[in-house]
């Protein structure tokens, strides 16, 4: 097997090297101990390695193939490192012949990410998105569509129109569909909340797949919440409010604790955590400042029947 630590080699070059050599089956002790010594080695190895672990995520979206031969893996090992990145896909059991000429792989992958400030993009379809804090965000060109990961986080779309390749969005528990339009999304492990301000958008939950089948379609000013098993539930709002974060405030409208804290967690350093199922249940609203939210945790107790304690690296609110 070639060593990953063969000179003059990018880090993004590396990364989709060992990418690769971690998911052969024969891929020794000895290897993930030399992987994790190039890992450890620089900040910058990590970083790209965790991008390349996102492209990987990519073969979750490509049509299912026979398992590649392990012969034919034999071979590829032996292949230069850069024809090894080439094949990425193909490695984790998805067909690369045909290419993207023939639709199933992409043209053009990008990964983006929001760290501690919003981040504004432009993809490689020209399409507009501007990332809130902590927001990580996969795009895949492909040849019939352009599709988008998005994985607890925020985000506002201003999607270039095109008939031709629809624009698809997926997160943990819906799917969106769009030509062109203005919309948000708010998504977390267990919900989604899709808020439309122009044009059309069709919302459908996760397991219906791409939105083509049994899709709620939205128009502006109309705002769909899918969670883990209950029906999509659909109801009018003033798009300013949902996109309220955009102008650095965070708008909470008679929201459950619960809910609250994933949406307040992500702008800070410590974040909340419950105590108990009770205390998730209480409601309360509001029109806060991003940047200073620490006047909104003091203020909990003077609004709601709650206590705050320190532990260990969280806040912990509890019952009173």
């Amino acid at each position: 097997m070639p060593n990953p630590s063969v000179p003059q080699q990018s880090p993004s070059e590396m990364a989709a090297d060992w990418c690769v050599r971690l998911h052969f089956e024969d891929c020794t002790d000895a290897d993930r101990a030399e992987f994790l010594r190039w890992y450890d080695a620089d900040p910058e190895h990590a970083a790209e390695y965790l991008k390349m672990c996102r492209v990987w995520q990519v073969s979750e979206q490509l049509p299912p193939r026979a398992q590649v031969p392990l012969e034919a893996r034999s071979r590829r090992r032996r292949a230069p490192l850069l024809a090894r990145a080439a094949v990425l896909a193909l490695a984790v059991g998805a067909a690369w012949a045909g290419g993207w000429s023939g639709g199933m792989l992409p043209g053009s992958v990008r990964y983006f990410m929001a760290e501690q400030a919003r981040r504004q993009v432009q993809l490689p379809d020209n399409s507009q998105v501007e990332l809130n804090q902590r927001t990580g965000m996969l795009y895949l060109g492909f040849r019939d569509r352009r599709q988008v990961l998005l994985r607890d986080g925020e985000a506002y779309f201003d999607v270039q129109r095109d008939v031709d390749k629809p624009f698809l969005i997926s997160t943990d528990n819906a799917s969106v569909r769009v030509t062109g339009t203005h919309f948000n999304i708010w998504t977390a492990p267990a919900q989604t909340t899709v808020s439309v301000s122009q044009g059309t958008v069709l919302v459908s939950r996760g397991e219906d797949g791409d939105g083509r089948n049994q899709g709620t379609e939205l128009t502006a000013g109309l705002q769909a919440v899918v969670s883990q098993g209950r029906m999509l539930q659909l109801k009018r709002i003033d798009p300013a409010r949902s996109m309220a974060w955009r102008n650095g405030k965070l708008m909470l409208d008679d929201i459950s604790l619960r809910d609250a804290i994933v949406q307040i967690n992500r702008y800070l350093k410590v974040p909340l955590q419950l105590e108990g199922n009770e205390v998730g249940e209480l409601r309360f609203g509001g029109i806060y400042d991003t940047s200073d939210l620490g006047q909104l945790i003091s203020a909990l107790p003077r609004v709601l029947p709650v206590k705050l304690r320190r532990g260990d690296d969280v806040i912990l609110i509890s019952s009173r």
